[in-house]
């Protein structure tokens, strides 16, 4: 079956809908083509800045796929998605009232919310089922960014749980401009089928977008902190924060120093909130 995309407009910033097993279907469609898929996982601190800035914006309506990396993301795509009443009077009180309910739902009934988008999807779990691609297609896989030896411990995570895995090279670098022609080359020269990067957000996913091409990998993807995950260097939460959306929380609650990050949330909602009043112009 030929699969198409279907997004989800969030404030301007499309998001893909499709759950793990579909997304791999759909990359796994696309590979046939000449073009090099880009990979972005979107969280809620990544979206916010995209509403802010502009590149980053203009950089994710060119992408292959823009998966959901959060409770935040699937709350705000069903929350937008509820009726509300056109009376300029109650509209605001039922959007406060549906607003309240459906962030009670993160934590009571997450099920509820997940009618638009069905499934979070983060780096750190999705540089496993394209690994697993890449063993099963005899694809080879590169890793770049992470800190000294990093990248390293990584791939051989990754070797060491996935049979035939095939492991192009490791580069810790930097997105400078000026290291970018010596990296996509050294990322080509090592025949790399699927890159991951590991520079943060959004540096990774605007490293991608100017250099994907270049590097002649087939599947370019930002994974953040993932590289640290896999080598043992930074703990990732226990599976019922996983499972609930939380996990953010979880790394707030071991690096208090994200505090700031965070405030991306609230400010987040409160963006959602005014959108969705704003829908219906009198």
């Amino acid at each position: 079956m030929n699969l198409k995309r279907k997004k989800i407009n969030i404030l301007g910033v499309p998001i893909d809908t499709f759950d793990k097993i579909t997304s791999i279907r759909y990359i796994r469609q696309k590979l046939d083509s000449n073009q090099p898929i880009f990979i972005t996982t979107v969280n809620v601190e990544f979206l916010y800045r995209a509403l802010n800035d502009e590149a980053v914006l203009s950089m994710l309506k060119k992408t292959s796929l823009n998966l959901a990396d959060g409770i935040g993301v699937i709350w705000a795509a069903k929350y937008l998605s509820l009726k509300l009443p056109k009376d300029k009077f109650t509209r605001p009180i039922v959007a406060f009232l549906k607003l309240i309910g459906s962030l009670l739902a993160i934590i009571f009934y997450p099920k509820y919310l997940r009618s638009e988008i069905p499934e979070k999807i983060s780096g750190s779990d999705f540089i496993w089922d394209l690994s697993r691609l890449a063993a099963e297609k005899d694809l080879k896989i590169f890793l770049l960014g992470g800190g000294p030896t990093v990248p390293e411990q990584a791939a051989l995570r990754l070797q060491t749980e996935i049979y035939n895995l095939k492991v192009a090279g490791t580069f810790e670098g930097s997105p400078k401009p000026e290291e970018e022609k010596k990296i996509s080359e050294t990322v080509a020269k090592n025949n790399t089928d699927i890159l991951f990067v590991a520079y943060g957000v959004p540096a990774e996913e605007l490293w991608l977008e100017r250099n994907l091409k270049k590097t002649k990998a087939k599947i370019g993807i930002g994974v953040g902190g993932t590289f640290d995950f896999l080598a043992g260097r930074t703990k990732r939460a226990p599976k019922f924060f996983q499972a609930i959306g939380l996990e953010w929380l979880w790394r707030l609650i071991l690096e208090p120093k994200r505090f700031k990050r965070q405030m991306a949330l609230p400010r987040f909602i409160k963006r959602v909130f005014i959108h969705k009043l704003r829908e219906i112009k009198y």
